[in-house]
């Protein structure tokens, strides 16, 4: 059930405030540099206080499944893009300004002083996440994932230091490598399927010819491989550790929640396009279950072995996607439900 909300811009808003706050940053002279704070500051206070009212505007609908959507420029699908805000992505919004806030409110006592650009750099990571859970689209999550990859390689090298561009420079060039695959899944899905807006291609899957469900699981498998990278499955997750353990504490919380992002891909595509009945039922869910166990395993030993705090942090993320993803492969609503609410 669509909901129909009082002010249908909301939907958008979330994702045009960091975009806006980040460009009037860069616009003020040094001299005024002590006013990126509590600009900064006040932004993300108003993000989070309008995730939570579109959490709110969607809750309050008396169908469970209902959402809100916003088509930008009025395009219809599938020519134009589209977001989407229902109680999972609006939750996952709130998440994301919280954490945010949190992380920045730390960053003031010292962090914002390591470099220039701290403050636009922080929120266009906001808006690269917003826009993720928040998108409808494949393309345009690949958009979103770019920007927050972006706004991520600048706060991970803030600060410099050595151990800070090693471990960089290997962040940049897996995430590289990533977002390749993930172009190259997007074009063979939309060359199967003939759009790319997930609820319109979750529809025409049924009507896809046997002659090219191959090309179609083939597409879906390098999609995977940008999520379960991003999202630290083992062994794609080898980057993870060294780089937030080498980050900046508040960059490395909001790459905490990065890594949620590609489980939460995994976890909107998967249960969207294959659903329990059908052709392709449950595709992938055996190597999701598996990966999932192992990744859980790897990160559980690396916490034991760690003797700096930096990077048991890091297994512990690890393992929480772990944790997560082999939840996801089951499939069953239940368990599924359970895993969002650990996440």
């Amino acid at each position: 059930m669509i909901a129909v909300l009082d002010s249908p811009h909301l939907v958008f808003a979330p994702v045009l405030l960091p975009l806006a706050t980040a460009a009037s940053m860069l616009l003020l002279s040094e001299k005024r540099r002590a006013l990126k704070a509590p600009i900064n500051i006040a932004s993300t206070a108003l993000g989070l206080l309008l995730a939570i009212a579109l959490l709110l505007r969607v809750d309050a609908q008396s169908v469970p499944q209902a959402y809100a959507v916003y088509l930008p420029g009025n395009w219809p699908v599938p020519q134009g893009i589209v977001l989407v805000a229902d109680r999972l992505s609006a939750l996952m919004c709130v998440l994301a300004g919280s954490v945010g806030l949190a992380a920045l409110l730390y960053a003031l006592a010292r962090w914002q002083h390591a470099g220039v650009y701290f403050h636009s750099l922080f929120q266009l990571q906001l808006m690269g996440l917003y826009g993720a859970f928040l998108t409808a689209d494949l393309f345009n999550l690949f958009v979103f994932f770019e920007v927050m990859l972006a706004a991520s390689y600048g706060l991970l090298l803030h600060g410099s230091g050595a151990a800070r561009v090693r471990s960089g420079l290997h962040y940049i060039a897996v995430n590289l490598l990533a977002s390749a695959l993930f172009l190259v899944g997007v074009a063979m899905l939309y060359g199967v399927t003939g759009t790319l807006a997930m609820a319109d291609m979750a529809q025409k899957l049924a009507a896809i010819p046997a002659a090219d469900r191959g090309l179609l699981h083939a597409g879906v498998a390098i999609l995977a491989m940008a999520f379960l990278a991003k999202a630290a499955m083992w062994p794609l997750g080898f980057w993870l550790v060294p780089a937030y353990s080498a980050a900046s504490a508040p960059a490395a919380a909001m790459f905490a929640i990065m890594t949620k992002v590609g489980v939460y891909a995994v976890v909107r595509v998967w249960t969207l396009l294959f659903p329990a009945v059908g052709a392709s039922s449950a595709f992938g869910a055996d190597a999701l279950v598996a990966g999932g166990l192992v990744t859980l395993a790897f990160g559980s030993l690396g916490i034991m072995a760690s003797q700096r705090l930096g990077r048991l942090a890091g297994h512990s993320v690890i393992v929480s996607s772990g944790t997560l993803l082999a939840a996801a492969g089951f499939g069953v609503p239940a368990l599924t439900g359970g895993a969002i609410y650990y996440l």
